[in-house]
């Protein structure tokens, strides 16, 4: 018998009644002693690389050869004035007045400890709680489960997959970590993936809107998926593997994707006001989509990604804007969840880049004269931060925990984490995540 189920069972029996639920102001049905911390999480993922030398350490180009210009380019999640000279990127006022940082709790030294620093393996660790050895882009799903599965296998009512989501900037093999190939989980137990810029940016837009203009031989194709789906339409999900929505799941899923399509303007974007659509990246487009899918389904979990940043490896320049803009998405975001009913105050963000880049620049200059930084599993691309924000009752406002010579923290720790936030995490099976819960962020 698990310790919750003994300690829930021994204090009816000494109570003798039951404890009156109550609904919580999201709708869900919880007890008073209820362990949940919140009803939704919102988790940004930051691919592509960060250095914490540019993020927390706030120093700017002064790692630089030839400048000494520091400041803070992420000023909505973090505190700091922004730079004042050297300026090489195109600076957008916040849009939170007072930063992320001091609405939650700050680990600015975490380490990311085992296995190569790279994209796919950064967000299998983050998504998995486990280190992995697994090979680059290997699109393959993830030995260990994801912390989708976990949620929908555990959580105390069970949610659809409408309640889970993963939206990525980027393809390859990200679209495999939406649930694992363990034995005891997999895609009975994932999330709805999406990656919102090849549907509703750049061509995908243009792709997914012209789709009904059938061309003759078109007839055949259509004929063909049609005489799949009648062969395989009493198959289940261990039969033909994928994510299994509800058919009403299903249809407000295609709703929402049908509206946006034929009424773009109904998809708010993630820019300050007057900016141009054409100042948009694959990485706005995804927090924007990120936002629509919150506002239309209240999902508990959902896990976005950054992934433009990966151009450290070639122009310093752009990754300092792209990281910048980046940071304004995430506040942009927490903007908008503050101003939904359900989500407002109910609602923790995580925030960790997938891992940290080199100490040490590589051979390209850009435009500027500023080196480039690739990511090959030195002791700097293993420094991460990580940022927990939440209602003042549940998080520790404005508070930092950690040193470069003490750090607190690693990578794995984040899946326990949510699972804490969220309430299942005592009912995952013993020895699955070896991180811990940082509970150092919570009141």
């Amino acid at each position: 018998m698990k310790r919750r189920d003994f300690i829930k069972k021994a204090s009816l029996t000494t109570a003798g009644a039951f404890v009156t639920p109550y609904i919580l102001p999201s709708g869900r049905l919880f007890a008073p002693t209820g362990t949940r911390l919140a009803n939704h999480v919102v988790f940004v993922l930051f691919g592509g690389g960060i250095r914490n030398q540019e993020a927390v350490k706030k120093m700017y180009l002064a790692d630089q050869q030839g400048f000494s210009s520091t400041g803070n380019v992420m000023n909505n999640m973090l505190t700091g004035a922004a730079p004042s000279s050297n300026i090489v990127y195109n600076q957008w006022s916040p849009i939170l007045g007072t930063s992320l940082q001091a609405q939650g709790a700050l680990f600015p030294e975490m380490r990311y400890t085992q296995g190569p620093t790279g994209h796919y393996n950064g967000h299998t660790v983050a998504m998995t709680g486990n280190y992995t050895e697994t090979g680059l882009n290997l699109n393959i799903n993830p030995e260990h489960p994801t912390i989708f599965e976990y949620y929908r296998k555990h959580n105390s009512p069970s949610q659809t997959a409408l309640k889970a989501w993963w939206l990525s900037e980027g393809l390859g093999p990200y679209p495999s970590l939406n649930y694992s190939r363990h034995p005891d989980y997999g895609a009975t137990y994932g999330a709805n993936y999406m990656r919102p810029n090849s549907i509703f940016g750049g061509k995908g837009f243009d792709y997914l809107n012209d789709a009904t203009v059938y061309q003759p031989d078109d007839v055949s194709r259509i004929e063909t998926m049609k005489n799949f789906f009648d062969v395989n339409f009493d198959k289940q999900a261990s039969d033909i593997p994928g994510i299994i929505n509800t058919r009403d799941d299903k249809e407000a899923i295609k709703n929402m994707i049908v509206s946006t399509l034929n009424n773009p303007t109904s998809l708010d974007l993630a820019l300050p006001n007057g900016a141009s659509p054409s100042e948009l990246t694959g990485d706005l487009v995804n927090i924007s989509s990120a936002w629509k899918v919150l506002e239309s389904f209240k999902p508990e979990l959902t896990v976005i990604n950054t992934f433009n940043l990966d151009i450290c490896h070639s122009n310093f320049s752009s990754y300092i804007e792209l990281l910048h803009k980046a940071d304004y998405g995430v506040g942009w975001l927490w903007n908008k969840i503050q101003s939904d009913p359900v989500l407002a105050n109910d609602t923790v963000l995580v925030c960790m880049p997938e891992h940290g880049r080199n100490a040490q620049p590589n051979s390209l200059i850009d435009a500027n004269g500023l080196a480039a930084f690739d990511h090959t599993s030195d002791s700097n691309s293993r420094e991460v931060f990580s940022l927990i924000v939440g209602p003042s009752g549940v998080i520790n406002q404005n508070q930092s925990y950690g040193t470069g010579v003490a750090p607190v923290g690693e990578s794995i720790d984040i899946v326990p984490t949510i699972a804490h936030i969220l309430g299942f995490y005592d009912d995952i099976p013993a020895g699955l995540l070896p991180g811990r819960v940082l509970t150092e962020a919570f009141v």
